[in-house]
């Protein structure tokens, strides 16, 4: 019975840790994208970003998939600043979810340049031979 309740004990440790890693690593990647939008480098989204990605942004438009990296708006805004905080992660087999708050201060001549402005987000990630691809979005501005 001790050896049964030992090994149940190593086998959730165990899965906790590999759950555990993916977390870290979709953490990792989430703020990898944040640079390479700051940086608008596409060659690293292109890396980042499944084929098929698609956005509901929170422009309340959604960016179909097959739209390439360099038409995407993300790329074409300029921003001061942003911040992505990572409120929780669940992995469900290939599938992580990622979600929480994200604040930017865009520049330039948006609208809101200068203004801050907060939104939550709900980002979707595949893990594929390749490795982790951000595969959807779903982005929206919290209300003042």
């Amino acid at each position: 019975m001790k050896k049964i309740i030992l090994l149940a004990a190593i086998c959730f440790q165990s899965f906790y840790l590999l759950a555990q890693t993916a977390a870290d690593t979709i953490r990792n990647l989430e703020q990898v994208e944040v640079q390479a939008i700051l940086a608008k480098d596409s060659s690293t989204l292109l890396q980042l970003w499944d084929k098929d990605y698609t956005v509901n942004s929170p422009d309340n438009v959604i960016i179909f998939a097959g739209k390439t990296t360099l038409d995407r708006p993300v790329l074409k805004r300029n921003r001061t600043t942003f911040t992505r905080v990572i409120e929780h992660i669940t992995i469900k087999g290939n599938f992580a979810f990622s979600m929480g708050h994200e604040i930017v201060v865009p520049a330039g001549d948006s609208p809101q340049t200068g203004e801050i402005v907060k939104r939550r987000f709900t980002n979707i990630w595949e893990k594929q031979a390749s490795g982790w691809k951000l595969v959807g979005r779903h982005a929206n501005v919290i209300c003042r």
